[in-house]
């Protein structure tokens, strides 16, 4: 009869480090895991974009080039359903002398239209904006060359709204801005110019 207590005794100290043991390897796993996601949605938040226009895309026409005669800027002409180029522009692409692409996006009767971006000269990307009929509209951002941003807001056919956000070096906001008709928020449209100026 005294075997029994200590079986019971054995079975819970064991049954205890299993548990310990079991406790450990799940909160590792969490870091572990916390840590890889962290990491991977930092460095898909600053991958470099797909370019809508690029030295593949058919239809390109180099229309200044560098003294060396790389492309300087790249005109992007409509293709035909029968495969042949037409007259009509639809993107541009400016490059860097070493041949990293400088900005670039689509075009519509000559003027913006879709997806713009500038880039520095390392690849970072400096601005993205999308643009309708030669206007800002939607989502603005232009970052640092370290990939902090400077600022980041919202126009809505050329004149910004929404809430503007500036940033400093780190990265840390240190400006928030709502945008109405008597605030100047990205000091760069025409509402915020006549209202710099008055």
């Amino acid at each position: 009869m005294l075997l029994l207590p200590t079986k019971k005794i054995k079975l819970n100290f064991y049954m205890k480090k299993f548990f310990y043991q079991i406790n450990n390897f799940i909160i590792n796993y969490l870091w572990i895991f916390g840590i890889l996601f962290l990491l991977i949605s930092c460095k898909e938040k600053h991958a470099p974009p797909k370019l809508v226009f690029d030295k593949d895309t058919p239809g390109g026409e180099v229309i200044a080039s560098f003294e060396d005669e790389t492309p300087q800027v790249v005109y992007f002409y409509k293709i035909d359903e029968k495969g042949r180029q037409t007259s009509e522009k639809v993107g541009v692409a400016e490059y860097y002398p070493n041949q990293q692409e400088r900005a670039g996006g689509g075009l519509k009767n000559g003027k913006r239209e879709g997806q713009w971006y500038a880039f520095f000269p390392d690849g970072s990307v400096q601005t993205e904006a999308f643009y309708i009929n030669g206007k800002e509209h939607g989502a603005y951002n232009v970052y640092r060359e370290n990939g902090n941003p400077i600022f980041k807001g919202h126009y809505d056919n050329g004149i910004c709204d929404g809430t503007w956000y500036w940033y400093d070096e780190t990265g840390k906001q240190i400006r928030k801005v709502k945008a109405d008709k008597n605030t100047i928020a990205c000091e760069y449209c025409t509402k915020c110019i006549k209202l710099r100026k008055s």
